[in-house]
C-alpha cells in the first residue's frame, strides 16, 4: 500500500529541481488525474463567452457597506449566473470564489446576508470581495441513469454528438471547476478587483471542485478545501479511513471519470493519489481544514497528504505545512504555503473556519 512518491516521475526518476518539476512531473500528475480521475476537459475559455451584468445594486436592508452584482454569463447557446458582493467604501479588494453545490444552493436567498452558512458582510468587512457560483447553473448535482446526465446541459453543448462516454471523459466535478474558472474570466475584467490575490473555496464536493480548480487555472492564488474527503484533500491509501473502496457511493459516473471507478476495488492501482493534487499547486497557496467529527472525510488522511505535498513546495524554497505530526484541535498552522487546521465538529464549513481562511489570506496577500 505505498503512497506514490511526488517528486518520483513515472520512469522512477527523481525530480530534484523547478525546471524537472514544471517540464516533466507537474505535466505527469495532472494527466494523470485528468485521464484517470477527474476527466480530460474538451475545451478551456469559449470563443464566444460574453458577460452580463444584470443588477447592480447597494448592501441588503439598507446596509450601504456591500454593493451587489449579479452576473450572466453565456457561451455555446446556454448561460451560467453567479453573484458578486464587494465591500463598497474600498478600492480594488482581493476575493473570493465560492463553488456553492447545489444542496446549498437550494435553499439560498441571495438578497440575505446569511447565505447557507457563509455570512457575507463578515467576509467583505474583512476587506475581501465574494463570489457565489452556484453549481446548479454549470451542471446539476448526482443522477444516477447511466449516460442521461452527460447528454444534457454543459455536456451535451461541448459534445453534442457522444452517443457513448469514453472513460477520460470529463464529469461534474471537473465541469464546476471548469465553472469557477469563468468565474475567474469575469474577475479579471472587474475594476473592483485584485486579481493578484483571487481563492477559489469550496465545501465537502465543493472542496473537491476547489483543489481541481486551483490546480488546473493557476490564474488563483489560493485554493481552499474545506471537509472534501475522499478524492479532495484526502489519501487513498494508507491507515483506516476512505479510499476509493471504502466510499465507492461517492466515486459517481458523474462526479469523476469513468475510468475512475476501475479503482474501485484496488486503489493501489490507481498511479496518483490526492497529495499529489494538493502539491500541484506550488508554490502558490493551499488550504486543508477538515472537522474531528467527520470521519467520513478522513481527517487525519487530509492532515498527512497536506504534509506529503510539502515536498513539491520545498523545491521552490518554500515551505509547505508547517505542523507537527498531529494537529491540535482549533488550531490553525499558517506559517507555510499550506494552511491547515482541524476543528471541533461534524462535516461543515462555519464562521470559524471563515475567519481562519481570512486570517491566512490577509498574511499571505496583505
Amino acid at each position: 500500500m505505498a503512497i506514490p512518491e511526488i517528486l518520483t516521475s513515472v520512469c522512477g526518476q527523481k525530480i530534484d529541481t523547478v525546471e524537472k518539476w514544471e517540464k516533466y512531473r507537474r505535466p505527469e500528475i495532472m494527466a494523470l488525474f485528468s485521464n484517470f480521475v477527474y476527466g480530460v476537459r474538451p475545451v478551456e475559455k469559449p470563443n464566444d463567452l460574453k458577460f452580463e451584468v444584470i443588477c447592480e445594486k447597494d448592501g441588503f436592508d439598507g446596509d450601504d457597506s456591500i454593493k451587489q452584482k449579479h452576473v450572466k454569463a453565456t457561451f455555446a447557446g446556454m448561460s451560467m449566473f453567479f453573484y458578486a458582493y464587494y465591500p463598497k467604501k474600498a478600492e480594488k479588494v482581493p476575493a473570493v470564489v465560492y463553488v456553492m453545490h447545489e444542496h446549498q444552493f437550494i435553499k439560498t436567498d441571495f438578497d440575505n446576508d446569511q447565505i447557507f452558512g457563509i455570512n457575507i458582510k463578515y467576509i467583505t468587512s474583512r476587506g475581501y470581495a465574494l463570489f457565489i457560483m452556484p453549481t446548479h447553473y454549470v451542471a446539476e448535482d448526482y443522477n444516477h441513469n447511466g449516460n442521461v446526465r452527460f447528454q444534457s446541459e454543459i455536456f451535451k453543448r461541448f459534445t453534442p454528438t457522444l452517443e457513448e462516454r469514453k472513460g477520460n471523459e470529463w464529469a461534474v466535478i471537473s465541469a464546476w471547476a471548469w465553472g469557477a474558472s469563468r468565474v475567474m474570466d469575469f474577475v479579471q475584467t472587474d475594476g473592483d478587483v485584485d486579481t493578484r490575490f483571487v481563492s477559489v473555496v469550496g465545501h465537502s464536493r465543493g472542496g473537491k471542485t476547489a483543489l481541481w480548480c486551483g490546480a488546473t487555472d493557476t490564474r488563483f492564488a489560493c485554493a481552499v478545501s474545506n471537509n472534501s474527503g475522499c478524492t479532495g484533500a484526502s489519501l487513498h491509501r494508507g491507515e483506516k479511513g476512505p479510499n476509493i473502496e471504502d466510499t465507492k457511493d461517492i466515486n459517481r459516473f458523474d462526479w469523476f471519470c469513468y475510468n475512475y471507478q476501475n479503482y474501485n476495488d484496488n486503489e493501489d492501482m490507481l498511479p496518483v493519489d490526492q497529495h499529489m493534487l494538493i502539491g500541484a499547486l506550488a508554490p502558490r497557496y493551499v488550504y486543508v481544514a477538515s472537522s474531528s467529527e467527520d470521519a467520513w472525510a478522513g481527517p487525519r488522511k487530509e492532515f498527512l497528504a497536506s504534509h506529503l505535498a510539502s515536498e513539491a513546495f520545498e523545491l521552490y524554497g518554500k515551505k509547505g505545512l508547517v505542523a507537527p505530526d498531529e494537529a491540535e484541535l482549533n488550531t490553525p498552522y499558517h506559517e507555510g504555503n499550506i494552511g491547515y487546521h482541524i476543528k471541533t465538529g461534524p462535516h461543515s464549513i462555519t464562521d470559524y473556519d471563515w475567519q481562519l481562511y481570512l486570517d491566512f489570506f490577509d498574511k499571505k496577500f496583505k
